[in-house]
């Protein structure tokens, strides 16, 4: 059953609520190889985990998994269901997000995420400790000793 364009758009808003509570597990997720794939080949139609699959050459279970952890942080949108050959229903899914950026500098990596309704998300990860340089008195060292 597909959805219409309004009801499509209310999935993808939902997502990208979710995807705005999981703000910091999406910088993680964005660097594996196997979601960059997913969301590239449904970034033009929906499909089913089973076609991603297929278009993918990812294996059907690591594409359930995949799939189920990227609807969970919003990158992806269920967008509807259709029939199957066995008679069941297969969830249909859309990326979310119409493109991304990413920066990476002065021990930061920066995010900037433009979903498909317009809007955008700015995620900003700290991924090591500032460096201290210079001379100074009574500091720490690495190993958290005192200095003189």
């Amino acid at each position: 059953m597909r959805i219409s364009t309004d009801q499509e758009e209310l999935c993808i808003l939902e997502a990208i609520r979710t995807a705005n509570a999981h703000r910091e597990e999406l910088a993680e997720a964005l660097v594996d190889n196997s979601v960059l794939i997913i969301m590239a080949a449904t970034a033009r139609r929906d499909l089913t985990v089973r076609e991603v699959s297929n278009v993918t050459d990812i294996p059907l279970a690591t594409c359930y998994k995949l799939v189920e952890k990227m609807a969970s942080l919003g990158l992806l949108a269920e967008t509807g269901k259709v029939r199957t050959s066995t008679r069941g229903k297969a969830s249909m899914y859309s990326s979310s997000m119409k493109s991304f950026a990413v920066d990476v500098s002065n021990g930061y990596i920066e995010i900037n995420i433009v979903w498909k309704n317009g809007q955008t998300m700015n995620v900003v990860r700290e991924v090591c400790s500032p460096v201290i340089t210079g001379d100074m008195v009574g500091s720490v060292d690495a190993l958290g000793l005192a200095t003189k």
